[in-house]
């Protein structure tokens, strides 16, 4: 039969098998995408959580300075107090 096209049993398996192959391949990208959008939310809310660590940090380094501050004031009338008892004559 010179026109007509023959399927073997291999081709016909394929061309029943698309919409299982369709199926699963969307199963794939069902699953990629919705992993996708856990981590992007995971990343926004390790982000988050950096910011406020940030934020944290700058805080705790300005009570520092300030603690050096009053360290380096009371170092200085600690100085001036010894010094004026080394001035009375016992």
């Amino acid at each position: 039969m010179a026109g007509e096209i023959r399927l073997d049993q291999s081709e016909k398996m394929a061309t029943g098998g698309e919409p299982e192959l369709l199926e699963n391949l969307e199963e794939k990208v069902g699953y990629l995408l919705t992993k996708y959008q856990e981590l992007k939310r995971e990343r926004d809310e390790l982000a988050v959580g950096l910011d406020m660590e940030r934020e944290k940090m700058a805080q705790m380094e300005m009570r520092l300075e300030f603690f050096s501050q009053e360290r380096e004031k009371l170092k200085a009338r600690i100085d001036q107090l010894l010094q004026r008892l080394k001035s009375i004559d016992i």
